[in-house]
C-alpha cells in the first residue's frame, strides 16, 4: 500500500501546475495585469478583479499607498508583502523608485526589521540551517527545489549592521541584501538565496522573548559552527556549483577565519571586509584628490579595529599602491587606529587580536603611548587629515576634536560610516557646520542636505551597494573558481573613476545612487577583465571591452511581466 500510495503521489508531483498556481506563485503572478485570455485559459475569471491594469499602473498604485505611511518600518512591510506576492511588481517598485526605497529594503530601516523580525515575521524567505540538525544540510537544499542559484548570501547574525548579536533575525539582512543583487545588479530574482545559520545566540533579550524564531540555546562551540558551515559550502557547490557566495556580518572571531579558510577554494568573499573596503577605498582615493593634500602627506585615523576597520585601511592600501607610485609599507605608516584601548600599537601593553597585529604601530615611545587611551588623546598627538569611522559608537567625532582638525587641515576628510544611522560617528550636518562647509564628507547611511553660508552640501554615502552586485555579477559571468582580492581591488579602481565631473563639483565621491545599475554594469566588466588577466574567467567570453559590456548587460534581468504566450502555452489542468 505505502508503495502504491508513493507511486501514485510522485506521479501526481510530474503533473503540469494548476492554472490558479501562476496567479499564486510570486514568481509568475501579474495580479491584475493578467490579459482576459490568460485568465481564461488559467480558469482564474472571478479572482481578480476585472480591471486589466500594465505594470506601471501597478508601480503607482502602490508608490501611492506606501506614502500613506508615516513609519518606515510599516513602509518595509508592504514592501516584503509585495515581494511575497509579485516578484516582478516589487523589483519594479524598487528599481523606479530606488533612491526612495533603498533606506527602506536596506540600511537604515532593514537593522529594525532585523531587530522585530520575529515580531513580524509572515512568511519564510530563505534558507536555514540548524547547527543542531548537522548532516542535514544536503536535504534542506534539496527541499528547495532549486535546480539554479547564482547567488547565495549567508549570514549568522552574530554582527548584524551595529546592533550586535540577532541570532537568526538577521536573516532579514541575507533578504535585503539578495534583494540589492537584483535591484541593482540584475540577478534574476528566483536565482538568489538568502542564508541564515543558526548557531544559536547569546542575546538574553532575544531567547526571553516569545515570538524569537530561533535556536534558545548559547552561540555554538567553534568546533560545531566551522563542522556546520564546511558541510553548507560543500553542499552549495554540489547543489550550484556557479553560485557566488557573499559572506554577511559575522563576528570579528570567525569573519577574517571564514576568509582564509574558504576564500581559495570557493567562489566567495567577504562583503564586510571586502565589499566595505572596495567602496570606501574608492570613495577616499576620489576625497584625497578633493581634499588637495596628496596621500602621501595624509594621517588617517580610523575608529575601530574591526573587520570592516582594516578591511578598509587594507583596500586603501591595496588601491594607492595600484594607481600611485606609493608602495604599501609607505602607504601603511599614514594609517593609524583606535579601539577600545586607545591607539593600537605593538608596545601597548595587551595582546592584540590577530586582525590588528598587521596595522599596530611600531613607532610610539613607551612614555607616549600610556597617554594615548581615548580618541581625543590620539587626534591631537596624530593630527590627522582624515577621520574614518567604523566603530559602531555614535557621536564620537565632537565638535573639539572636528574644530581641531580643521585648524590645520583646510578640508578633513570625515567618513562616519556605521551603520544604522544611530550609530553614525558624527552627523554630516555637523561635520559641515564645524568646518564652515570645508569638510569632505562620506556616510554610511543615507542623511539629508545641510546648508551652510547657502550652500546646500549632501554628504556622499559610501554604500556597499555601488560594489557587490556588480561583483557578484561578473563572477557569475566569469565563473573563475575562486575570487582572488585582486578583483575587488580593480572594482574599487572602476568605482574611483565613475563619478562625474558634475559629481565632483557638487563635493559627491560616488554616482547618484539611482545610476548604480549602470554602475553595476562598468564594475562587472572590470571584474571580469581583471579575472581574464589573471587567467581564472572561462574561455569562451568576449576579451574586448565593447563585446564585454554587451554581454553584461543583456545579462542584467529587468523587471518585465512575461508575455500572454509564454502563459497560453502552458499545459495546465483543467
Amino acid at each position: 500500500m505505502f508503495v502504491r500510495n508513493l507511486a501514485r503521489l510522485l506521479q501526481v508531483s510530474k503533473r503540469p501546475v494548476r492554472g490558479v498556481d501562476f496567479a499564486r506563485n510570486r514568481f509568475t503572478n501579474k495580479g491584475t495585469a493578467f490579459s482576459a485570455k490568460e485568465r481564461e485559459y488559467m480558469n482564474v475569471e472571478g479572482m481578480l478583479p476585472p480591471a486589466i491594469e500594465t505594470l506601471d499602473d501597478q508601480v503607482e498604485r502602490y508608490w501611492e499607498q506606501l506614502n500613506r505611511f508615516n513609519e518606515p518600518i510599516n513602509r518595509y512591510q508592504l514592501l516584503r508583502s509585495v515581494q511575497d506576492t509579485n516578484v516582478t511588481l516589487y523589483y519594479a517598485i524598487i528599481i523606479r523608485y530606488l533612491k526612495q526605497t533603498l533606506p527602506i529594503i536596506y540600511t537604515p530601516t532593514v537593522g529594525e526589521a532585523c531587530q522585530r523580525y520575529g515580531d513580524l515575521f509572515q512568511k519564510d524567505h530563505g534558507l536555514y540551517i540548524d547547527v543542531n540538525r548537522k548532516e542535514s544540510v544536503r536535504k534542506m537544499i534539496q527541499n528547495l527545489r532549486k535546480t539554479n542559484i547564482d547567488v547565495i548570501v549567508i549570514t549568522d547574525g552574530s554582527r548584524i549592521l551595529g546592533l550586535g548579536d540577532l541570532g537568526v533575525n538577521g536573516i532579514g539582512i541575507s533578504i535585503g541584501k539578495c534583494s540589492l543583487y537584483v535591484a541593482a545588479g540584475g540577478v534574476k530574482p528566483a536565482r538568489v538565496l538568502p542564508v541564515i545559520m543558526d548557531a544559536g545566540t547569546n542575546n538574553e533579550s532575544l531567547v526571553n522573548n516569545p515570538l524569537y524564531l530561533g535556536s534558545r540555546k548559547p552561540r555554538c562551540t567553534d568546533e560545531e559552527f566551522y563542522a556546520l558551515l564546511d558541510e553548507f559550502m560543500a553542499a552549495a557547490k554540489e547543489a550550484w556549483p556557479s553560485a557566488v557566495i557573499q559572506f554577511e556580518d559575522f563576528s570579528n572571531n570567525h569573519c577574517f577565519d571564514i576568509l582564509e579558510r574558504y576564500q581559495n577554494k570557493y567562489r566567495c568573499f567577504n562583503d564586510d571586509i571586502q565589499g566595505t573596503g572596495a567602496v570606501v577605498s574608492a570613495g577616499f582615493r576620489t576625497a584625497v584628490k578633493l581634499s588637495g593634500i596628496p596621500m602621501k602627506e595624509q594621517r588617517v585615523l580610523f575608529f575601530g579595529a574591526g573587520s570592516a576597520a582594516t578591511g578598509v585601511a587594507q583596500s586603501i592600501a591595496e588601491l594607492t599602491e595600484a594607481t600611485s607610485s606609493m608602495t604599501a609599507e609607505e602607504i601603511k605608516k599614514k594609517l593609524y587606529f583606535v579601539d577600545s584601548k586607545g591607539l593600537v600599537a605593538a608596545n601597548r601593553g595587551d595582546k592584540l587580536a590577530k586582525h590588528k597585529v598587521a596595522w599596530a604601530r611600531t613607532d610610539v615611545p613607551d612614555a607616549d603611548i600610556q597617554h594615548l587611551t581615548t580618541l581625543e588623546e590620539v587626534v591631537k598627538y596624530v593630527k590627522p587629515t582624515a577621520l574614518v569611522g567604523l566603530g559602531a559608537t555614535g557621536s564620537v567625532f565632537t565638535k573639539e576634536i572636528v574644530e581641531f582638525i580643521h585648524s590645520y587641515c583646510p578640508r578633513p576628510i570625515i567618513f562616519p560610516l556605521s551603520n544604522p544611522s544611530s550609530k553614525a560617528e558624527i552627523l554630516p550636518s555637523n561635520a559641515y557646520k564645524w568646518t564652515n562647509g570645508d569638510a569632505i564628507v562620506a556616510s554610511g547611511s543615507p542623511f539629508p542636505d545641510t546648508v551652510v553660508n547657502g550652500r546646500t552640501l549632501h554628504p556622499s554615502q559610501g554604500n556597499n551597494l555601488y560594489i557587490f552586485p556588480g561583483v557578484g555579477m561578473g563572477c557569475c559571468i566569469a565563473e573563475p573558481p575562486y575570487i582572488p582580492q585582486e578583483v575587488l581591488v580593480a572594482a574599487a579602481a572602476c568605482l574611483s573613476n565613475l563619478a562625474s565631473p558634475e559629481d565632483l563639483a557638487a563635493g559627491q565621491l560616488y554616482p547618484p545612487i539611482d545610476h548604480v545599475r549602470h554602475v553595476s554594469a562598468e564594475i562587472a566588466v572590470a571584474c571580469i577583465q581583471k579575472l581574464q588577466n589573471l587567467g581564472l574567467a572561462k574561455k569562451d567570453l568576449p576579451t574586448n571591452r565593447p563585446d564585454l559590456v554587451k554581454l553584461v548587460k543583456n545579462s542584467m534581468w529587468r523587471p518585465e511581466y512575461r508575455p500572454e504566450s509564454y502563459y497560453l502555452s502552458q499545459q495546465l489542468i483543467r
